[in-house]
């Protein structure tokens, strides 16, 4: 192996860590991103780390393998000492002051996750002020918010992924072992990211550290890895790394890990990975269980339950595997009907299809087959000329779904909050939007969220690359509902009954029976059983002449509430015959625009997007308005809270 010479033994490699100076301090923002979704940690954890193996796969691989496990420590490890020192378990204690201390008794494990058909960590690793294409080494180590993959159509990009490696470790600590394909050498680095600046010894240190071979002072100081000496094969040995220095890839070492459940692994993998791994691009083995195309049909049905597929917040049900594979496969062999190219979401029409291709899809969709439209579009970026791309939409009715369930795709990756909106169904219908276009999965990649689950047309990522990216990301959020529109001929109604069994009718547990005749079968209806009274509604909303007002329902009513309410209102200009908020188009209304004012007092708002407003009621006197809406359409409007019966307290966050 080329081996640097600027690089020194084992011996030199040491904990760095940094004093403040000039420039950003206190505690980092990235990981409130991802706070703020309904995934556990385990599912956000594993997303990051199948995207970014699939990121790296190298050009020569069939497939990428990622292995995830358990591995525990010798007790008094003389390796782990040198890696995890005093000092630095130490520091680690005074970033956390208000949690429960870590000791070295405590550092009993590792998560250990290797990829392997990947390129590994590439780049220079001697100059942490290079970026852009290609440097890997310095945006996995070195960047927040940026990487080597910025502006890039692979599934991550966002560059604030990689913390949540940081968060799984009990002391905020992971060690990287990478062969790197460009340069055919190893290097061994590890970094700690704490919650926040801290003090020791009557100094402030910054919340970075890196363990390496420290060189220069000053504005020329940097950290470089090992690559020599007794160092790796100790680390390979001593946590049960299984890559050769022949293996490019990166291997990470997590140590004092939060507690990985086997099945609970599997179960997330599944739902939110299915796809590429059916595809076989994927092949993962968590604590020996492969799970691979051959096996994932079996694996799914065996671990994955409806039940269960749903409380992970996916649709991936028995079903809807069924219609995911059915659909993969008619995409990859483009058995599709091509509509005309695409302008706004709200020009999807019938004007997209040929009367045949009208009839022919509304035949098989009645009679409960699957339907599958290329929906051709134009993207236009700010640098050289526009460019056609296309995505692909799959439907179908069963008669016997009980529930609307449709998913977004791009690439290999789940979005798994979209479509937001007037994209969600409200017709018991089975959905895919496939996104496979390269060029179209970049425009959307810079509309995406760090935490890959919906996509913000306001992001300036977005707005930097492309001219009228949001026009493209709501033609793509929407283009499901709009077809199944076209498919219904407009008579795409709420199902009322969608939920009747489970919710029991009156009197249907009464053993009473009514007095007087019998009915002439000879039975008697039942008595009706008790109903109780409704709870007082808490809030009203009044309207006014651009907008609305919401207030206490009644003088005092908010006494005995229990704050804080938690509040989303939900508007939409209404239409003729049709669902006012199901058939919401962004390009109505955006109550991030200028245009619209809130005002009020006793509340904090917690988010505001397209057509939802949502805030927390703080006080017992409150008020709220809000105005801006065009006041010569009718405007709906409907609204829901929740009462917080546990707060946190503040102390304690």
């Amino acid at each position: 192996m080329n081996q640097p010479s600027s690089v020194s033994s084992v011996n030199t490699a040491r904990w760095g860590y940094i004093r403040p100076g000039l420039g950003r301090t206190g505690r980092s923002l990235s990981e409130n991103n991802f706070a703020k979704e309904r995934r556990e940690w385990l599912s956000i954890l594993l997303r990051e780390i199948f995207q970014n193996a699939l990121d790296a796969r190298d050009i020569s691989a069939e497939r990428v393998e990622v292995t995830l496990r358990n591995h525990p420590i010798i007790d008094n490890n003389s390796f782990l000492s040198e890696l995890l020192p005093d000092e630095h378990l130490n520091r680690f204690n005074q970033s956390v002051p208000h949690l429960q201390q870590i000791n070295m008794m405590k550092v009993t494990n590792c998560l250990v996750v290797e990829d392997f058909g990947t390129s590994g960590l590439t780049g220079k690793i001697d100059n942490p002020e290079l970026d852009g294409e290609g440097q890997n080494w310095n945006a996995f180590w070195f960047r927040e918010g940026e990487g080597g993959k910025e502006h890039g159509s692979g599934n991550g990009g966002a560059g604030q992924g990689k913390i949540t490696y940081f968060s799984t470790s009990g002391i905020r600590t992971i060690f990287g072992y990478t062969v790197r394909n460009d340069g055919k050498d190893e290097a061994l680095f590890g970094a700690s990211s704490f919650l926040r600046d801290y003090d020791y010894c009557n100094h402030k240190w910054k919340r970075d550290a890196y363990w390496g071979i420290w060189q220069e002072e000053g504005l020329d100081q940097r950290v470089l890895p090992v690559q020599v000496g007794p160092s790796i094969e100790r680390f390979r040995e001593q946590l049960g790394i299984q890559r050769t220095s022949t293996q490019p890839g990166l291997s990470l070492a997590i140590p004092a890990p939060k507690v990985v459940k086997t099945a609970y692994a599997i179960q997330i993998t599944i739902a939110e990975f299915f796809v590429p791994i059916y595809q076989g691009k994927l092949v993962v083995n968590i604590d020996g269980v492969t799970i691979a195309r051959a096996t994932i049909i079996t694996l799914a049905d065996q671990y994955l339950s409806d039940k269960l597929a749903r409380e992970l917040h996916t649709c991936t049900t028995k079903g809807y595997r069924d219609f995911l594979v059915q659909a993969i496969d008619r995409s990859s062999k483009n058995e599709v009907v091509a509509a005309k190219i695409v302008e706004s979401a709200s020009k999807i029409t019938e004007a997209n299809f040929s009367s045949d291709q009208l009839e022919g899809m509304r035949s098989a969709f009645n009679s409960e087959e699957s339907i599958a439209v290329r929906f051709p579009l134009m993207i236009k970026p700010r640098k050289g000329g526009a460019i056609e791309c296309a995505f692909d939409v799959h439907l179908c009715h069963p008669g016997d779904l009980e529930m609307p369930e449709q998913a977004v795709i791009r690439r290999d990756l789940l979005i798994g909050e979209e479509p937001l909106g007037g994209g969600k169904l409200r017709f018991r219908a089975r959905g895919l939007t496939l996104i496979n276009d390269l060029e179209l999965s970049k425009l959307l990649l810079s509309a995406e969220e760090a935490t890959h689950l919906r996509w913000n047309s306001r992001l300036p990522r977005l707005t930097e690359y492309y001219r009228s990216g949001d026009t493209v990301v709501a033609i793509v959020r929407n283009a499901m509902v709009k077809l199944l529109d076209v498919l219904t001929e407009g008579d795409q109604k709420r199902d009322f009954k969608l939920l009747a069994k489970y919710f029991s009718a009156p009197g249907i547990t009464s053993t009473e029976r009514t007095k007087g005749r019998k009915s002439p079968n000879g039975t008697q209806t039942k008595l009706p059983n008790d109903i109780p009274s409704p709870n007082p509604k808490l809030l009203v909303i009044e309207p006014l002449i651009e907008g609305c007002r919401i207030r206490p329902a009644f003088a005092g009513v908010l006494e005995s509430a229990r704050l804080p309410l938690t509040v989303n209102v939900e508007f939409a200009y209404e239409g003729l015959d049709k669902d006012a908020f199901s058939e919401y188009d962004p390009l109505d209304f955006d109550l991030k625009d200028k245009t619209f004012a809130v005002t009020g007092f006793g509340y904090s708002m917690l988010e505001t997007d397209l057509n939802n407003l949502s805030f927390s009621i703080e006080s017992r006197d409150f008020d709220l308005a809000l105005i801006g809406f065009d006041k010569n359409l009718r405007l709906r409007m409907r609204l829901k809270y929740e009462e917080a019966v546990d707060a946190t307290l503040i102390s304690a966050q």
